[in-house]
């Protein structure tokens, strides 16, 4: 199936809120809470998530193949979709309450064993919900308004989730200088968030049904679920050059997001000294900008092709979104308090918004090519363990992020628990060029990134001969269904 109606790419798109939602609440205010609320160590937390990330090394590809080779008139990611919901749902209301009195090692363990189960949750959905995507069509174009759809409706659901959380659970009051620090928000936050991620999810699964039987069906005799299968399954994938460029150059890249994104609020409220007020104004010129990245990147990659596309969006975010802090940082930036701080702020994050969403779109879309491709070579529709590579990259960049960023909270000595206006003026500035130096990940994916070698000219030429050989097995078994029980993508 080349085009698919919007109701669909609706319904598709709309489940990205809830794994969007997840990620707001890790790195905008899991972090925060843990460390300048409830007083745990930087790199305690950053350890925490870095330990989870090394069980989704495990989770997310054993998803992948589970939802590959899943028989049943539910199709192979639907089943996953809607059994994630409320286990997910739970334990990230769980993961912010932990009991009064846990200590620095108390917490720690609340932090770790709570992290852990959140994301294995999320990647029951997440990685069968990223291949379906991949799955739905088979057109180039196409598939990056798919993607587009997935970025945008996740992102207006995050920006939404940020405005709501700062104006009623994080409001300034005469006890806290601001809200940020006010314990009482943060359960409330994970019982909205963990509404949200339960009704989004299971609504892209029912919005999306009608089209299981127009995508790739499981092998009929498919070998039993093993780990030992699951490496064969990752390897056969990493023989893929292209596979490779894309996996580690947009996990470095993901990675500079993810230290951004964690110091965020740090930077937010202590360097810039923005309530909580502004800060609600910071999601909206995301959400703008998102929007206008989509609408770009179709365009771009018309004109000058997919990886061009990523390359653009790397130079230009690490540039930009590095620009005010450096600025400030050798006396050329308005003071804070004046009006033109929060301008040049909104600015900037309206133009990284729009060239992150192409650089996001890009990589989903160039993945459902490079998936494509390896039907093609070896003849296996194996979109899911391509798929939990991306989930797992976004992962991996997130909790590197948070250890780097936790360990780079101790390293410079930042106070825990401290009021903006009781934080040392050295501990602010080194806060900025700990942010400004992840900068420099970009270069490093930027140099990895030449080895993809997937061009428009290319993907037509794959989708030719994958027709032409489906045609000739369905011609030679004598049935119409015999292409898909092949697992080429969509009839």
């Amino acid at each position: 199936m080349s085009k698919i109606p919007f109701s669909s790419k609706f319904a598709y798109g709309f489940g990205q809120i809830g794994e969007q939602v997840k990620n707001i609440g890790f790195n905008t205010f899991l972090f925060f809470y843990f460390t300048q609320v409830l007083g745990l160590s930087g790199s305690l937390a950053g350890l925490a998530v870095l330990i989870a990330l090394a069980f989704d090394a495990i989770t997310d590809p054993v998803a992948g193949s589970l939802s590959d080779n899943w028989q049943g008139k539910r199709g192979r990611r639907h089943p996953f979709m809607y059994a994630s919901a409320l286990p997910l749902a739970i334990t990230w209301i769980i993961l912010f309450n932990p009991p009064a009195g846990l200590g620095q090692w108390g917490l720690f363990a609340w932090l770790t064993g709570f992290a852990i189960l959140v994301r294995a949750s999320m990647t029951l959905y997440h990685v069968p919900h990223l291949a379906m995507g991949a799955e739905l069509s088979d057109d180039y174009h196409e598939r990056t308004s798919i993607v587009a759809f997935r970025t945008v409706l996740g992102t207006l659901g995050a920006v939404l989730t940020v405005i709501i959380s700062y104006r009623y659970f994080f409001p300034s009051t005469p006890e806290f200088e601001n809200g940020m620090l006010n314990p009482a928000g943060y359960p409330r936050l994970a019982l909205f968030g963990g509404i949200v991620m339960c009704v989004t999810i299971w609504y892209s699964a029912w919005g999306t049904r009608r089209h299981i039987s127009d995508m790739p069906r499981a092998p009929e005799h498919p070998e039993p679920f093993s780990f030992r299968r699951v490496g064969l399954e990752f390897a056969s994938a990493w023989q893929n050059v292209s596979f490779r460029s894309l996996f580690v150059g947009f996990t470095l890249y993901g990675l500079y997001f993810g230290i951004v994104s964690t110091l965020g609020t740090h930077i937010n409220v202590f360097f810039w000294e923005f309530d909580t007020e502004l800060l609600q104004l910071l999601a909206l010129p995301s959400a703008i900008g998102f929007v206008i990245g989509a609408l770009l990147c179709g365009v771009m990659h018309r004109r000058i092709d997919k990886m061009p596309s990523l390359v653009t969006a790397c130079i230009a975010t690490a540039l930009v979104g590095s620009a005010p802090i450096v600025l400030r940082v050798l006396g050329w930036f308005p003071e804070n308090g004046s009006p033109y701080v929060i301008y040049i702020i909104l600015g900037v994050l309206s133009f990284n918004a729009t060239l992150g969403a192409v650089g996001f779109i890009s990589a989903g879309s160039m993945m459902a090519d490079v998936a494509e491709q390896h039907v093609l070579r070896s003849g296996k529709a194996q979109q899911g363990i391509f798929f939990s590579s991306t989930a797992f990259s976004g992962k991996l960049a997130s909790g590197l992020g948070h250890a780097i960023a936790g360990v780079g909270i101790d390293l410079i000595s930042f106070p825990l628990k401290a009021e903006p206006s009781a934080v040392p003026e050295l501990a602010i500035r080194n806060l900025g060029l700990l942010t400004v130096g992840s900068a420099v990940l970009t270069l490093v994916a930027i140099w990895v990134f030449r080895y993809y070698a997937i061009t428009r000219d290319v993907q037509e030429k794959t989708r030719i001969a994958l027709a032409e050989r489906d045609a000739a097995a369905s011609e030679a078994a004598g049935s119409p269904d015999a292409a898909q029980a092949l697992g080429a993508p969509g009839a």
